[in-house]
Protein backbone atom coordinates (compact mmCIF):
# COMPACT_ATOMS: atom_id res chain seq x y z
CA UNK A 1 0.00 0.00 0.00
CA UNK A 2 1.12 3.54 -0.59
CA UNK A 3 -0.57 6.84 -0.56
CA UNK A 4 0.27 10.34 -2.28
CA UNK A 5 0.00 13.32 -0.92
CA UNK A 6 0.69 16.78 -2.74
CA UNK A 7 -0.47 20.65 -1.31
CA UNK A 8 1.02 23.10 -3.63
CA UNK A 9 -0.76 26.23 -2.97
CA UNK A 10 -5.08 25.56 -3.82
CA UNK A 11 -3.60 22.37 -5.85
CA UNK A 12 -4.34 19.03 -3.06
CA UNK A 13 -3.68 15.78 -4.70
CA UNK A 14 -4.40 12.83 -2.53
CA UNK A 15 -4.44 9.12 -3.99
CA UNK A 16 -3.37 6.04 -2.56
CA UNK A 17 -3.18 2.51 -4.28
CA UNK A 18 -2.38 -1.33 -2.87
CA UNK A 19 -1.87 -3.79 -4.76
CA UNK A 20 -0.08 -7.30 -3.79
CA UNK A 21 3.14 -8.00 -5.54
CA UNK A 22 3.61 -11.92 -5.83
CA UNK A 23 7.07 -13.05 -6.78
CA UNK A 24 7.58 -17.17 -6.68
CA UNK A 25 11.76 -16.82 -6.32
CA UNK A 26 13.32 -17.35 -2.86
CA UNK A 27 15.86 -14.63 -3.43
CA UNK A 28 15.57 -11.65 -1.39
CA UNK A 29 16.03 -8.54 0.32
CA UNK A 30 19.10 -8.39 -1.34
CA UNK A 31 21.96 -6.11 -0.79
CA UNK A 32 20.73 -4.56 1.95
CA UNK A 33 22.56 -1.52 3.34
CA UNK A 34 24.69 0.43 1.29
CA UNK A 35 26.74 2.78 1.13
CA UNK A 36 26.46 5.32 -2.45
CA UNK A 37 29.41 7.38 -3.77
CA UNK A 38 29.21 10.40 -4.82
CA UNK A 39 31.03 9.11 -8.67
CA UNK A 40 27.74 6.27 -7.72
CA UNK A 41 27.55 2.49 -6.87
CA UNK A 42 26.44 -0.18 -8.20
CA UNK A 43 23.99 -2.53 -6.88
CA UNK A 44 24.68 -5.76 -6.62
CA UNK A 45 21.54 -7.66 -8.05
CA UNK A 46 24.08 -11.03 -8.85
CA UNK A 47 21.95 -13.24 -6.38
CA UNK A 48 19.07 -12.79 -8.11
CA UNK A 49 18.06 -15.27 -11.04
CA UNK A 50 15.41 -12.68 -12.49
CA UNK A 51 15.16 -8.83 -10.38
CA UNK A 52 11.48 -8.76 -9.47
CA UNK A 53 10.15 -5.58 -7.34
CA UNK A 54 12.70 -3.42 -5.57
CA UNK A 55 12.90 -0.87 -2.46
CA UNK A 56 15.00 1.98 -2.69
CA UNK A 57 15.08 3.66 1.00
CA UNK A 58 17.04 6.74 1.06
CA UNK A 59 18.90 6.75 5.28
CA UNK A 60 20.32 10.08 4.66
CA UNK A 61 19.27 13.35 6.58
CA UNK A 62 20.42 15.68 4.13
CA UNK A 63 21.32 14.60 0.47
CA UNK A 64 19.41 12.64 -2.55
CA UNK A 65 20.81 10.13 -4.74
CA UNK A 66 19.70 9.55 -8.33
CA UNK A 67 19.00 5.41 -9.68
CA UNK A 68 19.88 4.96 -13.42
CA UNK A 69 21.71 2.56 -15.47
CA UNK A 70 25.06 2.58 -15.98
CA UNK A 71 26.92 1.21 -18.50
CA UNK A 72 30.55 0.11 -18.12
CA UNK A 73 31.39 -0.31 -21.71
CA UNK A 74 31.14 3.49 -22.22
CA UNK A 75 31.25 4.78 -19.12
CA UNK A 76 27.84 6.53 -19.34
CA UNK A 77 25.03 6.62 -16.33
CA UNK A 78 21.76 7.44 -17.34
CA UNK A 79 19.67 8.58 -14.30
CA UNK A 80 16.08 7.83 -14.17
CA UNK A 81 14.75 8.92 -11.21
CA UNK A 82 15.82 10.68 -7.48
CA UNK A 83 15.26 9.29 -3.82
CA UNK A 84 15.33 12.81 -1.25
CA UNK A 85 16.47 12.19 1.94
CA UNK A 86 14.18 10.08 3.55
CA UNK A 87 12.27 8.70 0.59
CA UNK A 88 11.30 5.56 0.17
CA UNK A 89 9.97 4.20 -3.34
CA UNK A 90 8.87 0.77 -4.49
CA UNK A 91 9.68 -0.23 -8.12
CA UNK A 92 9.64 -2.84 -10.59
CA UNK A 93 12.81 -3.74 -12.37
CA UNK A 94 13.03 -5.15 -15.57
CA UNK A 95 13.40 -8.59 -15.96
CA UNK A 96 15.91 -7.94 -18.89
CA UNK A 97 17.35 -5.08 -16.50
CA UNK A 98 21.12 -6.11 -17.35
CA UNK A 99 20.54 -6.51 -21.15
CA UNK A 100 21.58 -4.82 -24.17
CA UNK A 101 19.68 -4.37 -27.40
CA UNK A 102 21.07 -3.82 -30.68
CA UNK A 103 17.94 -2.83 -32.37
CA UNK A 104 14.13 -3.30 -32.71
CA UNK A 105 13.26 -6.35 -30.89
CA UNK A 106 16.46 -8.04 -31.16
CA UNK A 107 18.91 -8.89 -28.24
CA UNK A 108 22.59 -8.32 -28.22
CA UNK A 109 25.77 -8.29 -26.45
CA UNK A 110 26.01 -9.91 -22.89
CA UNK A 111 25.02 -8.77 -19.68
CA UNK A 112 27.08 -5.81 -18.91
CA UNK A 113 24.62 -2.48 -18.16
CA UNK A 114 24.01 -2.36 -14.23
CA UNK A 115 21.50 -0.64 -11.88
CA UNK A 116 23.10 2.37 -10.04
CA UNK A 117 22.76 4.52 -7.67
CA UNK A 118 24.72 8.06 -7.53
CA UNK A 119 24.79 10.45 -4.31
CA UNK A 120 24.47 14.29 -4.50
CA UNK A 121 26.02 16.54 -2.38
CA UNK A 122 27.92 13.72 0.13
CA UNK A 123 28.58 10.12 0.11
CA UNK A 124 25.26 8.75 1.87
CA UNK A 125 23.87 5.18 2.73
CA UNK A 126 20.64 3.70 1.67
CA UNK A 127 18.95 0.44 2.06
CA UNK A 128 18.44 -1.54 -1.53
CA UNK A 129 16.06 -4.31 -0.87
CA UNK A 130 15.14 -6.35 -4.30
CA UNK A 131 13.54 -9.71 -4.33
CA UNK A 132 13.91 -12.11 -7.00
CA UNK A 133 10.74 -12.62 -9.55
Amino acid sequence: NYSLSITKGSLKHRSSRGFNADVSGQKGPVPGAITVALTGTDVDLSQLTVPGIVELTNLDDTNFFEFGIYDPDTGAFYPLGEVLAGESYPLRLSRNLQEQYAGTGTAGGGETARLRLMANGAELNAYVGAFEA
